[in-house]
């Protein structure tokens, strides 16, 4: 099989191993900081007595390298 001819392939997380593949994986993109100070925040409300969110999303970017075609 041939990537991305015969299947394609999109990771999560955008981190080194993706960027250093071959073909380059095509990845999910999210903000690591912003993910740990809305955790940290909501593990503050919880340590307050407060209300936290119990779903949280959060923006995410599609990086397109090799190992996929047209999307």
């Amino acid at each position: 099989m041939q990537i991305p001819k015969n299947i394609q392939i999109i990771g999560f997380d955008d981190n080194t191993a993706s960027r250093e593949s071959n073909p380059l994986l095509t990845t999910i993109h999210q903000d690591a900081s912003l993910r740990a100070k809305t955790a940290i925040n909501c593990l503050e409300a919880m340590r307050d007595g407060l209300n936290c969110e119990t779903e949280i999303v959060l923006p995410v970017e599609l990086v397109k390298r090799e190992s996929t075609g047209v999307l």
